[in-house]
């Protein structure tokens, strides 16, 4: 699923990359110089480890400063702080002792290297990151990790770059040496391919791009090579990824003129292999990557393609609490814009909407107030979609009372586009701001349903919210119901605990005290009524495979359906 630029500016240490700039670099600033070299047991073979060879001028740093940090827990993502090999750090009077800080565990949990002496001159830094492929421990995690596949590697820097701590802002040299992965192999990033420059800003800028490096399959529209669009992964995907990524490279485009304050920024999109939680992406600086698995369709990516690009204009509202927005912005034009492009049919509009709908209106969660939900992201499934389904409904019925007003000429784009204006004008624009502008544009009414969504009050659009063609009808489906507690899934052993036996899993064979031993993927079969879920366990000496229908109680939920109408269907 499409989880983290929720994050972007929620995790810690690294909200100064959401809202710093990336002005020239100026004389004096300092450097920061990354060397990357990516090693493997024979060329195309799989990648082992990527060697990290970082330097720096430092900055006064003694015994009470942090001179690096790296994420030990990153958006649930391990990361190499406990694994790297090979840990060495120098300075101009030669080897540098270091003391270890670690943050106790939470969604992001830093490590931060300490001096036991007064830090003089350049400092190196240099590490063997290894690549291992591990199953994600901690259960559902966005696809950080470093990874290999098809005799390459990729993975977020936040995943395995240690990075000085003194809040400077540097200019930054990234280089590549691809040698050892054979005599085709190149790299790729969210700042372009190959060895990049970066003016001087936030190192965070780093934790937050995603990295590729091998045998890479590139595409790029015809005609523009080394342009600004294009795509990059390994392997052979069980699909046609040279159509999908021309259907991309085409909405890109169509993005790039729907939404104000664009620029002419290097755009990457990456594609790689999940085994868990195949079909979600992520958004990333610049860029962004989209999973599968060996089942996975060019259709099923589309929504998942067009809910990232949306995050690289809309972006979000600073401050915590506020995915309603940057994630409800994202679903709520995920198939809009498509639509009014021309790109996806009425029917492929629909099957999104009501898979959104029903994940949403069977939700046993649905009333959870906002502010609650950020500390029970990872803990349970049903938490973790609700910024994004109930965001996307309560624009809906934004959009509605808009259009409604007199002359309808304006509508929800009006006041999205205002808040990436603000942003790009280095206006502050958070919750507060946008309350004023609903009060501006709907008057307290629209303040209150504000409030009432952000209590976690149901939103329900009205019948012709999505324009004249489509209409608002009532289905029945059974709530999403794993029948022991979701946490169970996340523990470190995965012990199944309080399960019900008026289940469904406990009806398959599932018993209370099972061992879950393989991580398995939840947020989007919520929205597929039809969707097994199969557990690997233990039981003492014993190994079960067991598959069930992660379904309970019979709800009704509002869906939309062609209403015969034969006008202009758009919301344009």
């Amino acid at each position: 699923m499409s989880m983290i630029d929720l994050f972007r500016c929620l995790l810690a240490g690294l909200l100064l990359a959401c809202l710093a700039g990336t002005g020239d670099a100026r004389a004096g600033e300092p450097a920061l110089h990354v060397s990357l070299l990516p090693g493997a047991e024979a060329p195309g073979g799989d990648v082992t480890h990527i060697d990290v060879d970082i330097r720096f001028e430092a900055g006064g740093n003694g015994p009470d400063a942090p001179l690096l940090a790296l994420a030990r827990i990153y958006a649930n993502v391990d990361t190499v702080a406990a694994t790297m090999t090979g840990f060495e750090v120098s300075d101009a009077l030669g080897p540098l002792a270091l003391t270890v800080e670690d943050e106790p565990d939470g969604l992001v949990a830093f490590r931060r290297w300490l001096p036991e002496r007064e830090v003089s001159g350049e400092v190196r830094v240099r590490y063997r990151a290894p690549v291992t492929n591990a199953l994600p421990a901690r259960g559902a995690a966005p696809p950080y990790d470093l990874r290999t596949e098809g005799g390459g590697v990729s993975g977020a820097g936040g995943a395995f770059l240690a990075l000085p701590a003194d809040g400077r802002d540097y200019g930054i040299t990234l280089n590549w040496d691809v040698s050892a992965l054979g005599a085709h192999a190149s790299a790729s990033g969210s700042f372009g391919d190959g060895d990049v420059v970066l003016p001087a800003g936030s190192v965070s800028r780093l934790n937050r791009a995603f990295f590729m490096a091998g045998p890479l399959n590139r595409y790029q529209p015809a005609g523009e090579e080394g342009g600004r669009f294009a795509a990059a992964w390994l392997g052979d995907p069980p699909f046609d990824a040279d159509e999908l990524m021309g259907w991309t490279a085409r909405l890109h485009a169509w993005m790039d003129d729907f939404f104000p304050a664009g620029d002419d920024a290097p755009y990457r999109v990456f594609l790689r292999h999940n085994p868990v939680n195949a079909g979600g992406g992520i958004a990333m600086i610049n860029s962004f990557l989209v999973t599968f698995n060996d089942a996975t369709r060019a259709d099923s990516l589309k929504s998942t393609l067009a809910h990232e690009m949306v995050h690289t204009w809309a972006g979000g509202l600073e401050g915590p609490d506020n995915a309603w927005f940057s994630e409800g912005v994202a679903v709520h034009y995920q198939r809009l814009l498509p639509w009014r492009a021309g790109m996806i049919g009425a029917e492929a509009f629909l099957d999104d909407l009501n898979s959104t709908a029903a994940r949403y209106f069977t939700n046993a969660l649905i009333d959870t107030p906002n502010g609650e939900i950020a500390a029970r992201f990872w803990e349970d499934t049903r938490i973790r979609v609700l910024p994004y389904d109930r965001g996307a409904m309560y624009l809906a019925v934004l959009d509605a009372l808009i259009r409604e007003r007199p002359g309808g000429a304006r509508s929800v784009d009006d006041l999205v586009f205002e808040t990436i204006l603000a942003r790009h004008e280095g206006r502050a624009m958070d919750e507060a701001g946008w309350v004023e502008l609903l009060r501006a544009e709907l008057g307290e009414e629209g303040v209150s349903l504000h409030g009432a969504m952000m209590a976690g009050a149901v939103m329900t659009p009205p019948s012709d919210a999505f324009g004249p063609c489509f209409e608002r009808v009532e289905h029945d489906f059974r709530r999403f119901d794993l029948g022991f507690e979701p946490a169970s899934l996340n523990a470190s052993p995965r012990i199944i605990r309080g399960l019900d036996p008026a289940s469904e899993a406990y009806r398959a064979g599932l018993r209370e005290g099972d061992e879950v031993l393989v991580p398995v993927p939840q947020d989007s079969i919520q929205a597929d009524q039809y969707a097994t879920l199969t557990l690997q366990v233990r039981r003492g000496d014993a190994r079960h495979a067991i598959t069930f229908l992660p379904r309970g109680d019979t709800v009704p939920a509002w869906q939309w359906q062609h209403a015969g109408y034969n006008g202009t269907c758009g919301l344009d």
